[in-house]
């Protein structure tokens, strides 16, 4: 059964569906639409403890995985950065090499990505230095790269 619960964040309310320890969505309250029968239960209620963890700076990683689905090319890039370790950076340009691709590509996908943070796509910089774009706003991507000192 799908487990469906929504919490108050520095960064806004995030809302998360999940079943046992695999994440399928973790985004900002309206993108998550859970199943009529899902309701919080006891993952979600753990998941909920290591997100407030993570905006306290004590936890680094997550006990939960994220459901990884799309295209061949999708699937590489999000595996690629599910790899970056907390408090480091890295370019479009160096996830478009490792997984076969372009930057453009790499940035199609991360916008797309709908388990922020398991999946740190916030992570993912410009070749340039700048922090680059993210779904909940490049205030928002600031924040989570000073919480994790990789600013």
């Amino acid at each position: 059964m799908f487990e469906y619960k929504c919490m108050q964040t520095p960064i806004g309310e995030l809302c998360f569906l999940l079943k046992g320890h695999m994440v399928h969505a973790l985004h900002k309250s309206g993108v998550v639409n859970p199943p009529k029968n899902a309701e919080a239960g006891i993952h979600a209620s753990l998941l909920e403890e290591e997100l407030h963890e993570y905006f306290q700076g004590i936890r680094r990683s997550f006990s939960f995985k994220p459901v990884v689905t799309g295209s061949t090319v999708r699937i590489r890039v999000l595996q690629e950065v599910m790899r970056i370790p907390y408090g480091r950076l890295t370019t479009y340009k160096a996830i478009a090499e490792k997984a076969s691709t372009t930057p453009r590509v790499v940035a199609s996908v991360l916008r797309s990505n709908h388990v922020l943070l398991l999946i740190p796509c916030h992570r993912v910089i410009s070749s340039t230095g700048d922090i680059g774009g993210y779904v909940l706003g490049r205030e928002t991507k600031k924040y989570l790269l000073m919480l994790e000192k990789a600013l």
